[in-house]
């Protein structure tokens, strides 16, 4: 009986030992959370909805006024790198595709054009997870960048059998600096993966005085712009 008690007392030791050290040396746990002193890198894909609550949405005030408000659909890709399991840094960026509010304006006579806004922001960003259970991560988090408010303006007319010479229309893009805050949430339902959300707030500042096109349309946007945006991601995670 003392010899197999023995063997049994020494492969429990063996095992606790093995499992030591393959946490110590920063491989992932069995629940998906990654050991404090491996670093990790991390990719996410968000999709959400991003909404300017009091922007003035203007290309000609003076004449057609101004519009408020606007939404679009949001494209997020952001790269992290996590020192620790309670800080992380990194950079991404965010694509406003889908505005939801036109411009009013009033086209000069015989020039039928249409009016489409893009949004593209890029940014530097830092987190802290406050929360860091087995299969669960909370954070929060600053950012900051550039933004890029881009209004195209285009010929709607039909072609024809006169040749055209330049570009069917102009584009206006008007660059800013960015500021924000977010929180967000995770499951971490793999070693690898994780579902989570964000929501975050932040403001744009633009130039006061907006770039004007040849026709007098001026840029969509100016001065400081509020924004809020929530939204889903998925992650991919690795330790470097």
């Amino acid at each position: 009986m003392r010899p197999a008690l023995c063997t049994v007392a020494a492969l429990v030791a063996a095992l606790s030992a093995s499992t030591a050290h393959g946490h110590e040396g920063g491989q992932p746990h069995p629940a998906g959370a990654v050991a404090p002193d491996r670093l990790t890198g991390m990719a996410e894909l968000g999709l959400g909805w991003l909404v300017l609550p009091g922007a003035e949405v203007c290309v000609e005030p003076s004449i057609a006024g101004c519009s408020k408000g606007d939404s679009s659909l949001g494209l997020e890709v952001w790269q992290l790198f996590r020192a620790t399991r309670s800080f992380a840094a990194g950079a991404g960026l965010l694509l406003g595709l889908t505005p939801t509010t036109d411009a009013p304006r009033e086209d000069p006579p015989g020039v039928a054009r249409d009016h489409a806004r893009r949004y593209f922001t890029f940014e530097g960003t830092a987190r802290y997870y406050a929360l860091t259970l087995p299969t669960v991560e909370g954070w929060v988090g600053l950012s900051s960048g550039l933004v890029v408010v881009s209004d195209r303006f285009e010929s709607t007319a039909g072609q024809s059998d006169k040749a055209l010479v330049g570009p069917r229309g102009v584009t206006i893009r008007t660059e800013g600096y960015t500021v924000g805050v977010a929180v967000g949430a995770a499951y971490l339902f793999s070693p690898s993966w994780s579902l989570g959300g964000a929501l975050r707030y932040g403001s744009w500042f633009l130039p006061e005085k907006p770039t004007r096109s040849p026709f007098g349309d001026e840029a969509s946007l100016r001065g400081q712009v509020n924004l809020v945006s929530f939204g889903i991601d998925v992650a991919y995670r690795v330790p470097l």
